[in-house]
């Protein structure tokens, strides 16, 4: 599958562990990826792509520095 792949090589995570934050965002490949890299729920991962308008980068510097 695609988006596991995806998410498999932007966070280095296990196919297991890739497809349980797939299954918990709801088969969204960003905010899987968010969530992993960040230690978030996939909700608030799911904010924070939209306060960034979907990029990963931009959303990980946000949950870095929520101010």
């Amino acid at each position: 599958r695609r988006a596991l792949r995806a998410v498999v090589q932007a966070t280095d995570a296990d196919d297991e562990t890739a497809a349980r934050a797939l299954d918990a965002a709801e088969g969204d490949a960003k905010a899987a990826i968010v969530a992993l890299l960040t230690g978030l729920p996939p909700g608030r991962a799911s904010e924070l792509l939209a306060a960034a308008q979907g990029r990963i980068r931009v959303a990980l510097g946000l949950a870095a520095d929520p101010d």
